[in-house]
């Protein structure tokens, strides 16, 4: 049987580092195995859901470079693949449990539903559903209750093998009869998902560890439909340095933020890949990533999440984008081939596209000069280097790396200064500050004729 694996986050916030990982590695399995990737929105939670939400969320997966086979989107032969067009289905599989004696409606109060689970949380046990209207048999419908559908939960043990955490085994008497519809007739989560994969004919199930506690009542649900099961692989959860779980309120812990802070797909495909995998070290493309992911070398241990290792990546993407590309990114427009080979030079100093910018905005916009500048600047020495610095800069049309060492050079000659009383006044002359890129980036950047005018200034 073909491959085929989904994606299905709920469109309540922005796509964060957590399932952007899940759509990742979902994406990664399917395409080694020449599969279909199928993207399913789970908008059933009308408060919270919105439209705006979903539009992020498939704009950020197109942005790290995913596509899928069939979705909300796209279309495809197994749709609708918004959960919110398929109340139908939910309702009418549901109906054939409770025809067949494996569900019934339960017309339980909210109140003493309260009053049960606080019972049982006070003497220490798991809450669970008692099974009150289990076999309610009167004729007489309750009045002002709508009721929800409960799944007759059998008495046995649940055992199946997980790709990352291998043979598990759960029994049915920690959860007791879970609701599949609500008393609004929307279908809960366990119901629509194990009818959305078996209709969809998913294979694979690839998702986080929190949804671990729920693979046993899907799969009581799966052999009670006469469904067939997919394959499950729970993931672990990322934390973040405080060895918390990391959720989409965590800073950077959107794909949006993070792509508005400057970093650029590759990056941050490479980095949440290596969060419970270890394919080879370097940036690595989509494909090569494909190319050699398995299931079974994930790891069940949690996965921290550090900042750190995103901007390597970063600047490693950085290093190796196009020049046309970058400038573009940076909203610059090269001068010249000086001021290109200065941009390509430095681009390994940032670890993002706008502290690229900055960088370069710092050299070439408008500087200012603070007391430490001005106290060295003032400073007889400091007036001499600059006077030779001067001169030696006016005879070369052009200021590039072989103009430059023949300068440093002839001022380094005929003023006998070396180390910090030599570079620092041109330093702070040229940028206002103790320390930034080379100097000879910084001529590169600004060019000749603006590097004597920051000079001349403080002779």
């Amino acid at each position: 049987m073909s491959v085929r694996t989904r994606f299905a986050p709920s469109p309540t916030g922005r796509l964060h580092l957590g399932n952007a990982r899940t759509a990742l590695f979902n994406w990664l399995f399917t395409r080694r195995h020449g599969g279909k990737f199928i993207v399913r929105v789970e908008d059933t939670d009308t408060e919270r859901s919105t439209k705006e939400f979903e539009k992020n969320l498939l704009e950020d997966l197109r942005w790290l470079g995913m596509e899928w086979d069939e979705g909300p989107d796209v279309g495809g032969g197994k749709g609708p693949y918004r959960q919110s067009e398929r109340l139908s289905i939910y309702k009418s599989y549901a109906a054939r449990l409770v025809d067949n004696g494996l569900a019934y409606n339960c017309y339980c109060s909210r109140e003493r539903l309260a009053a049960l689970r606080n019972d049982q949380v006070a003497r220490g046990l798991p809450p669970r559903y008692d099974g009150r209207c289990r076999d309610f048999r009167s004729p007489v419908i309750p009045a002002g209750i709508e009721p929800v559908t409960r799944f007759r939960v059998p008495a046995r043990e649940i055992r199946f093998t997980d790709n990352v955490h291998g043979e598990l085994s759960f029994e049915t008497s920690a959860f007791g009869d879970f609701v599949i519809v609500g008393s609004d007739g929307v279908a809960s989560y366990n119901f629509a998902v194990v009818i959305d994969d078996a209709l969809m004919e998913i294979t694979h199930v690839i998702r986080g560890d929190d949804h671990l506690s729920n693979t046993p009542r899907q799969i009581l649900l799966f052999d009670a439909l006469g469904l067939s099961a997919p394959s499950f692989s729970h993931i672990p959860l990322i934390l973040g340095k405080n060895k918390l779980p990391l959720s989409k309120r965590d800073p950077s812990g959107s794909i949006g933020e993070l792509r508005d802070e400057g970093f650029l797909p590759i990056a941050i495909v490479n980095a949440i890949a290596r969060l419970g995998w270890s394919p080879e070290e370097g940036l690595l493309g989509l494909d090569d990533l494909a190319s050699t992911f398995a299931l079974e070398d994930l790891s069940s241990s949690p996965a921290i999440f550090d900042i750190e290792r995103l901007k390597s990546f970063n600047r490693e993407a950085i290093k190796g984008m196009d020049d046309a590309v970058l400038f573009a990114s940076l909203g610059l427009v090269a001068r010249d081939k000086l001021f290109r080979e200065a941009v390509s030079e430095i681009r390994g100093n940032a670890s993002t596209i706008p502290e690229l910018k900055d960088i370069i905005d710092s050299v070439t916009g408008p500087i200012e000069y603070d007391e430490d500048a001005l106290a060295v600047l003032n400073e007889p020495y400091a007036k001499t280097v600059l006077t030779a610095f001067s001169d030696e800069t006016s005879i070369f049309d052009l200021l590039d790396g072989t103009a430059y060492n023949r300068i440093i050079a002839e001022v380094r000659k005929k003023t006998g200064e070396k180390g910090q009383r030599l570079f620092l006044p041109i330093r702070y002359a040229l940028t206002g500050k103790k320390e930034g890129i080379e100097l000879v980036n910084i001529l590169k950047l600004i060019g000749k004729i603006e590097a004597l005018k920051r000079i001349i200034r403080f002779i």
